[in-house]
């Protein structure tokens, strides 16, 4: 199995076409389906079924599709690791969409410090860059609880509270913070990744919530906010979407949600992540 029958299989999964997808690798049809028949009998399954509209991808292929992006994401960075070599060291981190205004700061002295290095940043949610991180394709990564921690060595960057984010022609009384007692009798949207850590909080205060909505985007959550249909519950660090709207602290010890650093258990840091680690948690 060569890499670029894995390019070439991610590409015609992508257009759907093998045609298309030779169109867009700047080659001709037989010599692109010869790869793929050769990767097919390599692995002994059938990985695109043929419909009059294209190929559409197997159960296999499916699980091919996932297992490639990986693998090629990995042969990219040992590449661009490999091509630098005695030139500039390279930072692979993984970085989750609400933590990045917490990290920057520790990122910018670190870069400071150390001019020789250049990053390599993969975007994602926390399971996605946990799983990043066992497959060897990120060497640290910054996550947020919940999360299972079994598997890795961590450490926590930043602690923060939850906030209740409502329109703000919804009575506030004017202050700063509230309890769950409060939220008792107003509707609630709940970010699905904190579903269970606030449901928890509310059941051991023997409360019982009247949630709305369900959902997995912070940023479509908001847009329900402004239209009045109920209360978010988000990390504080979300505040910034929040624009026009009334964000509350939530006063409630068992609603803390930690920003950690991530890396993998048994195996000792490489110089760079251990040089970053060291800027992190002074």
């Amino acid at each position: 199995m060569e890499l670029r029958q894995l390019e070439y299989f991610r590409e015609i999964a992508n257009t759907g076409s093998i045609n298309e997808a030779a169109r867009k690798l700047n080659m001709s049809q037989p010599p692109l389906s010869y790869q793929i028949r050769q990767l097919e009998n390599e692995l002994n399954v059938q990985l695109f079924e043929r419909t009059h509209k294209g190929v559409i991808l197997t159960a296999a292929g499916k699980l091919l599709y996932d297992r490639a992006a990986s693998l090629l994401d990995y042969a990219r960075s040992t590449e661009l690791e490999v091509s630098q070599t005695g030139k500039k060291r390279v930072l692979r981190i993984g970085i989750t969409p609400t933590t990045v205004g917490t990290v920057m700061p520790f990122i910018a002295e670190f870069s400071k410090k150390n001019p020789d290095v250049n990053f390599e940043v993969h975007d994602g949610i926390t399971y996605t860059l946990y799983d990043y991180l066992q497959e060897g394709i990120i060497d640290i990564s910054v996550v947020r609880t919940p999360l299972r921690l079994d598997d890795v060595e961590s450490a926590v960057l930043h602690s923060e509270p939850m906030i209740a984010v409502s329109n703000p022609e919804m009575p506030s009384e004017g202050r700063k913070s509230l309890i769950l007692e409060d939220l008792v009798h107003r509707p609630l949207i709940l970010y699905r990744r904190y579903e269970k850590l606030i449901m928890d909080a509310f059941h051991v205060q023997n409360l019982v919530p009247e949630v709305f909505c369900l959902c997995d985007d912070a940023r479509g959550a908001t847009l329900w906010v402004k239209e009045g249909l109920a209360t978010a519950i988000f990390p504080q660090s979300m505040e910034p979407l929040c624009e026009g709207l009334t964000c509350q602290v939530l006063d409630e010890p068992d609603l803390v949600t930690k920003i950690l650093l991530i890396w993998q258990k048994g195996r000792k840091p490489t110089a760079v992540v251990q040089d970053f680690m060291d800027v992190c948690l002074k």
